[in-house]
C-alpha cells in the first residue's frame, strides 16, 4: 500500500528536525491500527534519531512526543475526513484530545 499524509506534504524530511534521511512512521501504530493509518494517511516522515533512537528520544518511548502526533493526527483526520470525535473513535479506540 503506497503511504501518504494528511499531516504533512513533504514525506522526504524529519518532521519534527528536518533531516533529508527518513523512516515512515504510522501514528498508530501496532496491529490493526498501524495498516489504519496508513489508508487514513496518518503518517509522518521521522529521521533515526525522532523514530527509534534510545529510550528517551525515539517515538516509540518517547510519551510526550507520541501523544503530540497523536494529537495532531487526530485532529487533520476529523477536518480531512469531516468526522467527529465519536467516528474517530469507533476506528481508532481512543480520543486523544482531551
Amino acid at each position: 500500500m503506497k503511504r501518504y499524509s494528511i499531516i504533512t506534504n513533504d514525506l522526504k524530511h524529519c518532521i519534527e528536525c528536518g533531516r533529508p534521511i527518513v523512516e515512515l512512521h504510522e501514528v498508530f501504530f501496532g496491529g490493526r491500527n498501524r495498516y489504519k493509518s496508513i489508508e487514513d494517511g496518518l503518517v509522518i516522515p521521522l529521521c533515526k534519531q525522532f523514530h527509534h533512537r534510545g529510550n528517551l528520544i525515539g517515538i516509540h518511548k518517547d510519551i510526550s512526543l507520541n501523544l503530540k502526533y497523536k494529537k495532531i493526527a487526530e485532529t487533520k483526520w476529523l477536518k480531512y475526513y469531516d468526522k467527529t470525535i465519536e467516528d474517530f473513535i469507533k476506528k481508532y479506540g481512543k480520543n486523544y484530545l482531551d
